[in-house]
């Protein structure tokens, strides 16, 4: 019997790894007794920050040759073809390490036999999503404990109205049963908030950002927001560098809140010329997908695939109207307090953030 086995690792800084569990997911790849041309395939994930690899195994007809792998819907996830073949003299062709990088829902292979007898199969990835291919980063949260070291670090404590809660312990950012969870509690006489941030780790620059999330309480003070800053203040610091709000809500709203702040909105207080500012409806109890594209002219918010609003470069003589030409890095948290939301009802906490996931995606307007 022949075994190939091919293996490969992703680097990390670009592409992100999903391990989510199904029935045909082994930690190891199983021989099987040797009866067809192709007699098994899997695919490969290797999961970093858990030191391990699962194989998905197609479960393979061969009557039709068809192959069919389940609950992968983010190809840029395998790293590695596994597969057996009847003989040690039999080939495939194309070979299937090829296909890494490069998965469609439907790829063939052709096994040809010792005695020259040819069969083609068709391997298809039946959850597979198209739209993942350009996914440059995306963090599923499958593997509970802390979060992903090489995508995120603890939002710092400082003094602004933002951070002042801020938690530096990981007890209130924690990931659990597939989603991060961010807690915003009180403990003695101390306010804690949990927060993460992409800052050092990695930068988003011309594409579209995605967050799922649920907030599960409203209690007054409460302020979660996904929102984005530059890796480097070329422009003299805030809110000259430009702030990217993508989601913030306050206490018991049921909308969410997208923002442009900049040296023009903020400081000269132009804010609709163009309209720098929006509210969304949301499912207040439910998960909603918050998102923003970012371009070299334009900036476009949208919640759950609905537009809200776009804020566009434009032609002026007033300073930083759009300072948005560099790379961003992306932070969720479950903020307290502050001026714009207000003072914290204890009795309320603590309340949390699930997020479910984060994608970043290569885009051509």
């Amino acid at each position: 019997m022949m075994k190939r086995k091919i293996l490969l690792i992703l680097n990390m800084a670009i592409i992100g790894f999903s391990t989510a569990a199904c029935s045909d997911d082994e930690t190891n790849y199983i021989t099987p007794e040797k009866k067809y041309p192709l007699t098994a395939f899997a695919v490969a994930i290797n999961n970093v920050s858990a030191n391990t690899t699962s194989y998905y195994h197609g479960k393979i007809d061969q009557t039709t040759h068809r192959v069919e792998i389940g609950t992968i819907e983010d190809a840029n996830t395998i790293t590695g073809v596994d597969y057996t073949l009847m003989s040690d003299g039999a080939t495939i062709s194309p070979d299937p390490a090829t296909f890494v990088h490069n998965w469609k829902k439907e790829q063939t292979v052709t096994v040809t036999t010792e005695d020259n007898q040819t069969t083609t199969y068709t391997i298809v990835l039946t959850k597979f999503d198209d739209t993942m291919k350009d996914v440059l980063f995306m963090d599923e949260f499958d593997v509970d404990g802390n979060p992903d070291p090489t995508k995120w670090v603890l939002c710092q404590k400082a003094g602004s109205d933002w951070n002042d809660e801020m938690s530096e312990s990981y007890d209130q950012a924690y990931v659990k049963d597939g989603r991060l969870i961010l807690k915003a509690e009180k403990i003695g006489d101390e306010y804690k908030a949990g927060g993460i941030e992409t800052q050092g780790k990695f930068d988003f620059t011309f594409g579209r950002v995605e967050v799922k999330a649920k907030i599960t309480s409203y209690p007054n003070g409460a302020f979660p927001a996904i929102w984005m800053m530059p890796k480097k203040y070329i422009y003299d610091g805030w809110p000259n560098c430009g702030e990217i709000d993508i989601m913030e809500r306050l206490n018991h709203d049921t909308i969410a809140y997208q923002t442009i702040h900049t040296n023009y909105t903020y400081n000269l207080g132009i804010k609709d010329n163009p309209l720098s500012h929006s509210v969304g409806a949301i499912n207040p109890d439910d998960y909603n997908v918050y998102s923003v594209e970012m371009y070299p002219d334009s900036i476009a918010f949208y919640i759950n695939d609905t537009h809200t609003f776009t804020y566009p470069r434009i032609e002026t003589d007033k300073e930083g109207q759009f300072p948005f030409d560099q790379p961003f890095y992306l932070l969720i948290d479950m903020q307290l307090g502050g001026s714009w939301v207000g003072a914290v009802d204890p009795k309320e906490l603590p309340v949390e953030m699930y997020v479910d996931w984060v994608r970043f995606y290569q885009k051509e307007k």
